[in-house]
């Protein structure tokens, strides 16, 4: 039982994909689909089903789609996130606070992710408001308040409705996670080349699906990401993009105007981010395409291999002094532990700085896609002195794979390569094999194709 108990209403909000929609009774999309593996290679006629009518744009599309549940395990969007659930996050807020949705404190949101966040805003608004009415009156406490822990794209739903549509007047405090305050550029490189077109066949129906979504549109990068052939930046709004839609993108910009314009008054922010990460921060736009590029104007500023690391925090921050930064991927930042131990701590008004830990940080690199099978990985460390393995977990069968020690390369670099043996996909994680303790975890999502 938690030594402190929770008094408000705790809201769970999800990133894009991590909602399964069902269609008149029918899932359209679980577990099985979003992990892109081999039960979901051949069911690509139900991802074009999902893909949206032109001209959705801020309303529901009316195809009786309705998401019915958080996906507890992992989701993916091969080049724009690959999200390892909220499984995890859901058992250590029942476990570590005391609360559930049978008692009426703790609400998970599942959204609709295709569609635009200001519209899932105004449905966040339908649901919370509702169940915080029910709340105080279950527990006796008229001063209970909503507290709001939301994940990547979940975050910008959530602070829209606080700070657009005015539910700060019900919010205790908003925690966000790896929330794309100002974009990501993996979301512009994916609508402009295909979803993964390493994946073969696959690839076809998730670009569809893709580049029909008002959502992610609303994820492209605010700040002059686009690098010319002298080396100057410029904004998307003054070099259209093949691949994305003009129109949906000029609404996603339009919703950032809307939230940097927020005073965001009335609550508690409290930012959590990845770093140490490989993460695009920039691209290159030539006659031959566009080419994801790791560093703006030189400087590598890594990230959480999503989210770059300036982009984790809102406007209104001059910088990211107030952010607690771990060293993890972006779709494993929600079950880090050392991250959520940082979050029950906040919940239950303790000191952040006794759940800290010495661990060693890692930055790790891997491939979205293993061509051949073949996945190179690749190690930063600030120690050289480690003793580092990295293994292969099948992700719908639980089974490991292979693993191989890495070579030290000196430096704090480290390497291998690792062999997946069949299509679908894998979990890499990279840890100290002796003394799991010594280091900070890292895991990341690797595709292999069909052969």
């Amino acid at each position: 039982m938690p030594s402190t108990p929770v008094t408000d209403l705790i809201v769970v909000l999800p990133g894009i994909m991590g909602s399964v929609l069902a269609r008149d009774g029918h899932e359209v999309w679980n577990h099985t689909l979003a992990v892109v593996g081999r039960h979901a290679l051949g069911r690509g006629d139900e991802v074009r089903r999902l893909a949206l009518p032109p001209g959705t744009g801020e309303q529901d599309p009316g195809d009786g789609v309705r998401a019915v549940g958080l996906i507890k395990g992992l989701h993916v969007l091969p080049g724009v996130s690959a999200i390892d659930g909220y499984g995890t996050l859901m058992t250590f807020l029942e476990r570590r606070l005391g609360v559930s949705a049978q008692s009426g404190n703790l609400l998970a949101f599942p959204y609709d992710w295709r569609l635009s966040v200001r519209l899932t805003a105004r449905r966040l608004a339908a649901r919370v408001e509702p169940a915080l009415a029910a709340w105080r009156t279950r527990s006796g406490n008229p001063e209970a308040k909503a507290v709001f822990v939301a994940h990547s794209m979940g975050g910008l739903v959530a602070r829209y409705y606080l700070d657009v549509l005015g539910g700060s007047a019900c919010a205790r405090s908003l925690i966000t996670i790896g929330t794309p305050y100002r974009g990501s550029v993996d979301a512009l490189v994916s609508l402009h080349a295909g979803v993964a077109p390493g994946l073969g066949r696959l690839s076809e129906p998730f670009t569809r699906l893709a580049r029909s979504m008002p959502s992610l549109h609303q994820l492209l990068p605010t700040w002059r990401c686009l690098v010319g052939t002298a080396g100057a930046r410029s904004a998307l709004a003054a070099s259209p993009v093949p691949g994305v839609d003009g129109r949906l993108a000029a609404e996603g910009l339009r919703l950032h105007e809307e939230l940097d314009r927020a005073d965001g008054d009335g609550y508690a922010l409290h930012v959590f981010g990845g770093y140490r990460q490989p993460t695009r921060q920039s691209a290159s736009l030539t006659d031959d395409g566009l080419r994801g590029r790791r560093d703006l104007d030189g400087a590598d500023h890594l990230g959480d291999g999503t989210v770059p690391r300036f982009s984790c925090f809102p406007a209104q921050s001059a910088d990211d002094a107030n952010v607690r930064f771990f060293a993890q991927k972006h779709g494993a930042l929600q079950n880090e532990r050392a991250l959520l131990n940082q979050v029950e701590a906040l919940l239950t008004a303790r000191d952040p700085r006794q759940f800290l830990d010495g661990g060693h940080e890692l930055g790790v690199e891997l491939p979205e896609v293993a061509d051949g099978g073949q996945c190179p990985v690749e190690v930063l460390a600030d120690d050289d002195r480690l003793v580092l393995s990295a293994t292969a977990e099948d992700v719908e069968t639980g089974r490991t794979g292979v693993r191989r020690s890495l070579r030290n390369l000196g430096g704090g670099r480290y390497g291998s390569r690792l062999t997946l043996p069949a299509p679908g996909a894998w979990r890499v994680t990279v840890t100290d094999p002796v003394n799991p303790g010594r280091v900070h975890a890292v895991s990341g999502i690797v595709l292999v194709g069909e052969r």
